[in-house]
């Protein structure tokens, strides 16, 4: 009897594993079709609409969104607390659709893996794009859902018993799986191949399968192609003297560098043409100066690899010549590669013509890690925020322009030679707030297209009037500089405002306007250009050339972007960062340089102790000054570029102390040498 009962038990429990197991057969497909409509739902901002029209036009891949998921959802299996690892990546996957739903929202560029590596930037921006009680609600939804999965992991049944072999080989099985339906419906067209639009990669394919391919991707795929053999036919060729007529700018002596212009790059933040807008109408334009610049000086549509934030990466395009779309989906170079890779810039490329490269960004210093990778860009010096004087700011709390324009003069007046000025303003910076509230004098928006919305877009184009009289001051400064000096001015991307191709008359999202401007009656051209061939087509004008990306642009007409010539492209961006440098023979010829921050010293000329502070008299402080005793940061009062104080207590014995310049997030970046105190 006791026999026939254990053989009855085990027969019960083969026929509930049974039954548990075809349970789940239709319980996790389910489970993964649900999340996929959620994830995706949340990715279309919450329009069912745009969510049924996906499906429809993209069944494949919509479907393989969720075999993705299933596939995460299969993992479960191999653990015994089965339960709550299936609901904690069903929360995960829930959390990444929400996520993306917010990042769309303040950015337009879809989140991708590579936003990971830039959460601490992400953290430092947190004020600005949310009120202190989403904040609140953020991090309280964020630790709940943690708690709660600590509770389920806690208080939930684990299995007693499985079968790990045959739930291993399920997992595996479904990888696999996943792999082969991905690799064929790349080949089929069904699935993303290459990223040269996130925001239609992700509209048209879906979050989940982008965000899938995008993660642990980045660099530039070695080329099939790529030998020593070819870049060297290729350098042959680039080699080739270019056809074209005469130079817009006469050729000087190399060595007659006073001869050549000082070259000055302002490249403004979320800045554009309103007027581009089908159906726009305003009581005045907010960018007249902009506007007259560019009807009578040579102007053209500048097509950069972003939309609605990732500055950054619009400035890599131009200062290196390196096209995006050959790296990983959203990286930010400045987060990867050139933490600690030297490329080709035009900075290297001009330093053969006695050229000083200066960059300059009314922002942080450590923002994107320009700091640390500036140097491996050629910049001789770097004036960031926390090096310029009297700066004013925003409601936001952005830099306005302003401050810009001596700090420009000033960098370009204290070299003997010629200079090179990459200049990156941020006034313009969103968020726009939700609400808008006129005060006298606003620009009213008259109509616009219903799918902009209208409150943020009016407080954004109140905000373009101080970038337009900065540039309005500094071009009028420039006329009575005593050195030829060239002026190009470019928005960095559109503002995240929920703007569409077909609302604009430039067609594209993508399309920003550049203009030429020049102090000495210099004819040039301004073709439409992408960002990456910027650089080098000014260069061509004036008749420099090196390194051989330049060289490379330079032998293309500036309208032609061929496949022939891409190939090329990507070939050199590996090997010069990624592959055996052949274009180089072995001999890299571009080394990080030994960069100064400002473009003057800060300076202490005297000190006395008085009434229980240390007052200090010098040049060039700023509010990011502080007095530093003992390796110690005292709170440090600014009074004015002069002077700066700091209490001391009556015990303090101090003999010497220095002044260090502090960056909003903390970080020491320079300090000046130690100033003895007399007894």
């Amino acid at each position: 009897m006791a026999t026939k009962s254990r053989r009855s038990k085990a027969s019960r429990k083969i026929a509930y594993d049974t039954g548990s197991v075809r349970s789940r057969l239709i319980l996790l497909p389910a489970l993964a079709l649900l999340l996929a409509l959620v994830v995706e739902l949340l990715n279309r901002g919450l329009s069912p609409a745009r969510l049924i029209q996906f499906i429809s036009q993209r069944p494949v891949a919509f479907l393989f969104s969720a075999l993705i998921i299933l596939t995460t959802l299969v993992f479960s299996e191999l653990f015994k607390p089965r339960r709550a690892v299936l609901i904690t990546t069903a929360i995960v996957w829930v959390i990444l659709g929400i996520v993306e739903y917010m990042v769309i929202k303040e950015r337009t560029q879809p989140f991708c893996s590579v936003d990971i590596l830039m959460m601490k930037d992400a953290f430092s921006l947190i004020t600005v794009y949310y009120t202190w009680t989403k904040i609140i609600v953020i991090f309280s939804s964020g630790f709940l859902a943690i708690f709660a999965v600590i509770m389920m992991f806690a208080r939930m049944k684990r299995r007693k018993r499985y079968n790990f072999p045959m739930s291993l080989a399920a997992f595996v099985g479904f990888v696999l799986l996943t792999a082969m339906v991905a690799a064929l419906g790349v080949r089929a067209g069904e699935l993303p191949n290459r990223f040269d639009s996130l925001v239609d990669a992700y509209n048209d394919y879906g979050f989940v399968t982008c965000f899938t391919f995008t993660f642990g991707r980045q660099g530039i795929t070695r080329p099939q192609e790529y030998s020593a053999e070819t870049v060297a036919e290729i350098l042959t060729d680039i080699e080739e003297e270019p056809e074209g007529g005469e130079l817009v700018y006469p050729v000087f002596d190399a060595d007659d560098n006073l001869a050549h212009p000082n070259i000055v790059f302002v490249q403004l933040e979320s800045f554009f043409d309103v007027g581009t807008i089908i159906g726009g109408e305003y009581s005045a334009d907010p960018t007249p100066w902009f506007n007259r610049l560019c009807s009578r000086f040579p102007s053209g549509l500048l097509y950069v690899p972003t939309i609605g934030g990732g500055t950054a990466n619009t400035e890599f395009e131009v200062i290196t010549g390196l096209n995006l779309d050959f790296f990983g989906a959203g990286e930010y170079p400045y987060n990867t590669i050139l933490q600690n890779t030297t490329c080709e810039t035009m900075c290297y490329n001009l330093k053969e013509y006695g050229y000083t490269a200066t960059a300059m960004h009314n922002n942080s210093a450590s923002f994107y890690s320009r700091n640390a990778v500036y140097p491996n860009e050629g910049f001789d010096r770097f004036v960031p925020l926390e090096y310029m004087q009297d700066v004013k700011y925003t409601p936001l709390g952005w830099a306005k322009d302003s401050v810009l324009t001596e700090e420009i003069l000033n960098a370009l007046d204290s070299t003997e030679a010629r200079d090179l000025v990459f200049c990156i303003a941020v006034e313009t910076h969103g968020k726009y707030a939700e609400t808008y509230e006129p005060k006298e004098g606003d620009i009213e928006v008259l109509s616009l297209p219903e799918q902009i919305p209208l409150a943020p877009f009016q407080n954004f184009i109140n905000a373009l009037p101080g970038t337009d009289e900065f540039l309005r001051e500094l071009t009028m400064a420039l006329i009575k500089f005593d050195e030829p000096t060239i002026v190009v001015a470019y928005g960095d991307h559109l503002p995240a405002l929920e703007l569409e191709n077909d609302l604009l008359t430039t067609g594209s999202i993508y399309a920003s306007r550049y203009v030429i401007w020049n102090n000495f009656g210099g004819q040039f051209e301004a073709p439409d250009l992408q960002a990456y061939r910027l650089n080098a087509n000014l260069l061509k004008q004036l008749g420099f050339s090196g390194g051989v990306v330049t060289k490379l642009h330079q032998s293309v007409d500036a309208g032609e972007a061929g496949d022939e010539y891409l190939a090329k492209l990507e070939m050199l961006e590996y090997d010069m960062l990624y592959g055996d440098q052949e274009a180089f023979e072995g001999e890299y010829p571009y080394e990080r340089t030994d960069m100064r921050l400002g473009s003057r010293d800060i300076v202490i000329t005297d000190a006395q102790r008085e009434y229980h502070r240390l007052l200090v008299t010098g040049e060039r402080f700023t509010e990011f000054s502080k007095i530093v005793a003992d390796d110690q940061a005292l709170e440090t009062v600014y009074i004015d570029s002069q002077h700066i104080a700091a209490p001391l207590d009556d015990n303090m014995a101090l003999t010497g102390f220095c002044v260090a310049q502090i960056g909003k997030d903390g970080g020491e970046l320079s300090r000046t040498s130690v100033f003895e105190i007399e007894r």
